[in-house]
């Protein structure tokens, strides 16, 4: 009996031998990597607009006077190909708006809101000159006065969300 356990025990190491032997085994090898990264939106500013004066003689008549050049820089470096534009209005427009009206680029400011620069795409850098005017009134009042005016960049959005 012992000769029998010896013989299974001898055959089923050398069954086990032959199974390990047939086998082909792989290294654990890694010939591959991965670089990930976050690439995020960076400045989108407007910087602060020039004041602009100006000393006008009264006549009794209209007189449209030409100022000096709005003049401001945009910085969109959002990484996005959607444009922006800059939007103007005047807080303190009841205060002068007998006297003289104010334009900026071809459009009456008011105290509504209104776009006076724009862009359809993204530009890395825009230094813009918007040409301004003051039309004064036949019958203005003398008096010193002053248009306070509230800037804002905002973007434009192309896409919509659909529901």
């Amino acid at each position: 009996m012992a000769k029998i356990r010896k013989k299974l025990l001898f055959l089923s190491f050398f069954g086990l031998f032959l199974i390990a032997a047939d086998t082909t085994v792989f290294a654990d090898s890694k010939d591959s990597s991965t670089v990930s990264g976050e690439i995020v939106a960076g400045e989108f500013s407007l910087s602060q607009p020039n004041d602009v004066n100006f000393k006008v003689q009264l006549d009794g008549k209209k007189q449209v006077v030409t100022l000096e050049d709005i003049q401001f820089k945009i910085k969109d470096y959002r990484g996005i190909e959607d444009g922006w534009q800059v939007v103007v209005k005047s807080s303190n427009y009841a205060t002068y708006k007998n006297n003289y009206t104010l334009n900026i680029n071809q459009h009456n400011i008011s105290d509504n809101t209104i776009v006076v620069d724009q862009s359809e795409k993204q530009t890395m850098e825009k230094v813009s000159k918007l040409a301004t005017k003051a039309e004064i009134s036949a019958d203005a009042k003398a008096g010193s006065y002053r248009a306070d005016l509230e800037w804002n960049l905002q973007p434009i959005i192309k896409n919509s969300i659909k529901e």
